[in-house]
């Protein structure tokens, strides 16, 4: 499942305010255990301080992608925030180990073929 953070306890150790983050429920159905991003793997928090999406991000945290307008040019997704205005995900990739300031909206992204 995947949802979007706003659990304050979290916000400053895990900077996961207003990240989407993948989860699964513990066995009460009251506790999110986060599986994605990475660092935050098995971090317990409660359902209710996340807004559930009705459909996974476009792109999972670490996925190789290419830049639309500039294709020679593959990255790594490192963070997957919500848009709360255009009701979507937009992105931030690194190149190259070197993080992109530049937030990308899924259309501006292309999965890397294996």
């Amino acid at each position: 499942m995947w949802g979007i953070c706003f659990y304050s306890k979290v916000i400053l150790e895990n900077r996961l305010f207003q990240k989407v983050v993948a989860f699964d429920l513990d066995t009460d159905n009251k506790t999110a255990i986060l599986s994605q991003p990475e660092h935050a793997r098995g971090l317990k928090i409660p359902v209710m301080e996340l807004k559930l999406l009705s459909r996974p991000p476009e792109f999972a945290y670490a996925e190789q992608v290419r830049i639309v307008r500039h294709p020679e040019r593959i990255g790594k997704i490192t963070d997957i925030f919500w848009h709360f205005k255009t009701h979507c995900c937009y992105y931030y990739i690194s190149v190259d180990g070197i993080q992109y300031h530049t937030r990308f909206f899924a259309k501006e992204l292309m999965k890397c073929q294996s």
